[in-house]
């Protein structure tokens, strides 16, 4: 890349991280987390509606729903009801037509997770099938984000069955499937792992690493593509701390939900997107 090519896609990358990146210092919901671990926020444009996992110290698994959940809502303090969805697919992308997710699957040797995917709405797990074309048996392939458009699927796998980290892959839609899976190119994932994405309108990700240095644990890093290659990554200063921060989630407001360990088990935290930012 020539010199002038990496000064605008530095250009770009500033750009983008004061139309995004500008959130305001986080504060812990209540109303959603819980003694357990509370994690995975994702939001459905189909149904309007905020998903999240809960799991107990003996491993009970819940998906829970909370329609309407508006960054004010959220902040309000007020008890939340919350519906209870019966399944096991904690992790789930949307767009307005389809959504994707992984489910543990499996293997010959151990349980693996594999990606799954369904026209349907994600409440009814019966119609999720495995994307045969993303399947990579005894690999673990998880943390799916679709872009706004549903043309992107950027996920984390391990490279081999004996591999526990995990780099960001990239797979395109061609109106019948997904193409053969590459790793996000433009800069070098870290010898650790990147795992989470979640898009931020087309062309921005964040995700969590554990590889980037930062304040500790995991932390949330942004990248903006510009020409087809992904921008060094950029920490979020105000949100990361000394403990976890992962499993990123932007409602349409631009607000940013992401979990956090920073006051023992994971619980669901808030950044509001602050004023005079594009949405």
């Amino acid at each position: 890349m020539s010199s002038s090519s990496k000064l605008l896609v530095v250009l770009v990358l500033l750009l983008a991280v004061k139309g995004w990146g500008q959130w305001s210092e986080p504060v812990r919901i209540p109303s959603l987390s819980s003694q357990a671990d509370d994690f995975a926020p994702s939001w459905s444009p189909a149904d309007s509606t905020l998903y999240f996992a809960r799991q107990s110290g003996g491993g009970r698994l819940q998906v829970l729903a909370c329609r309407g959940c508006t960054a004010d809502r959220l902040l309000a303090g007020a008890a939340i009801p919350l519906d209870t969805v019966r399944d096991s697919i904690p992790y789930a992308a949307f767009n307005g037509s389809r959504w994707v997710g992984h489910r543990m699957v499996r293997g010959s040797r151990q349980s693996y997770a594999a990606l799954v995917s369904s026209p349907s709405p994600y409440r009814n797990f019966g119609s999720a099938v495995p994307i045969g074309e993303l399947s990579f048996p005894e690999r673990f392939v998880m943390f799916p984000a679709l872009s706004p458009d549903g043309g992107l699927l950027v996920f984390a796998a391990t490279t081999d069955s004996s591999e526990l980290t995990m780099d960001l892959w990239v797979s395109r839609w061609n109106g019948s499937q997904w193409s053969t899976p590459y790793p996000l190119d433009g800069f070098e994932q870290s010898p650790e792992s990147e795992i989470t994405p979640c898009f931020v309108g087309s062309d921005t990700l964040v995700f969590a690493s554990n590889g980037f240095g930062g304040k500790g644990g995991f932390d949330l890093f942004m990248t903006v593509r510009t020409a087809g290659q992904w921008s060094p990554p950029m920490p979020l200063a105000l949100v990361n701390s000394q403990a976890d921060e992962r499993d990123p989630c932007v409602l349409p407001s631009g607000d940013l939900l992401f979990v956090s360990n920073r006051a023992g088990s994971f619980d669901i935290y808030l950044a509001r997107r602050k004023k005079n930012e594009r949405p």
